[in-house]
């Protein structure tokens, strides 16, 4: 059975890396979604780290990253700021291509974790999902560019 947090990640990966009919996102960029199985990893602090969703370009180089965050605590920050390291800056604004997802609810506390961690990123999001696993995603912060904000 499929948890939640996979089945947002596989949504997000499926909907928005790319969007349907984004005639922008590079032929050789590969979305890999990390759960539930681990396939692509960064580095981190204490070793590697397997955000839930990893965008690599044709060489293998990580692009963009995504965390889907059922629950958000302190020790999101150090992996946000590894995710974040990861990703690339080739957005509008210069900020990192790193993107987090987090339930209706919890955008504020999601935004000061992001904002008091120092934490560069692309795109601030919620999720929902429906009693019969509709998976709604909204966008709240987009620091990265207009054409993400959607």
């Amino acid at each position: 059975m499929t948890s939640e947090h996979d089945r947002v990640a596989a949504h997000v990966a499926a909907t928005r890396f790319p969007f349907p009919g984004q005639v922008d996102w590079p032929v050789d960029y590969r979305t890999i979604v990390n759960v539930p199985e681990p396939l692509a990893a960064i580095p981190g602090p204490n070793g590697s780290l397997y955000p839930d969703i990893v965008i690599l370009d044709g060489t293998g180089r990580v692009r963009e990253v995504g965390e889907v965050e059922p629950e958000l605590g302190q020790d999101c920050v150090a992996r946000w700021l590894a995710g974040s390291a990861s990703a690339d800056d080739r957005t509008e604004t210069g900020v990192r291509h790193f993107f987090v997802y987090v339930p209706e609810g919890l955008e504020s506390a999601a935004r000061t974790l992001l904002d008091e961690g120092g934490v560069s990123y692309a795109g601030l999001r919620t999720y929902r999902v429906e009693a019969d696993g509709e998976v709604t995603i909204v966008p709240v912060m987009t620091p990265g560019g207009t054409k993400d904000h959607r």
